[in-house]
């Protein structure tokens, strides 16, 4: 009987942790595209500064501008949780199409 218990203890802090980190990557994911989403609308408005910070309720994400050629710009975009996970993304923002064209990130 107390082997059984053992087991669904174990069991049951398995699935907790799963679950926080499932729920840590959707964050990541969301601040992410949210991050990139605010950039290109302020990119097509001709507002994005050269850098700055996007503040969210459990993190904050950095970003810095730099020209690639005459019509794309990249911009790198480091996300911060408050609970200390890190990511690093980059979008290529297209000048005369007025969108983000290319996305890569990195953890």
């Amino acid at each position: 009987m107390s082997f059984f218990l053992l087991v669904l203890t174990q069991h049951y802090i398995a699935e907790k942790k799963f679950a926080k980190e499932t729920e840590t990557i959707r964050l990541q994911e969301y601040y992410m595209l949210c991050s990139v989403k605010k950039a290109e609308f302020l990119s097509r408005e001709g507002n994005l500064p050269a850098s700055g910070i996007m503040d969210y309720k459990y993190g904050k994400v950095g970003f810095q501008t730099r020209p690639l050629t005459a019509s794309v710009e990249e911009v790198t975009f480091s996300l911060e949780l408050d609970s200390g996970e890190k990511a690093i993304g980059f979008g290529q923002y297209d000048k005369e199409k007025g969108k983000m064209i290319k996305w890569k990130e990195k953890n």
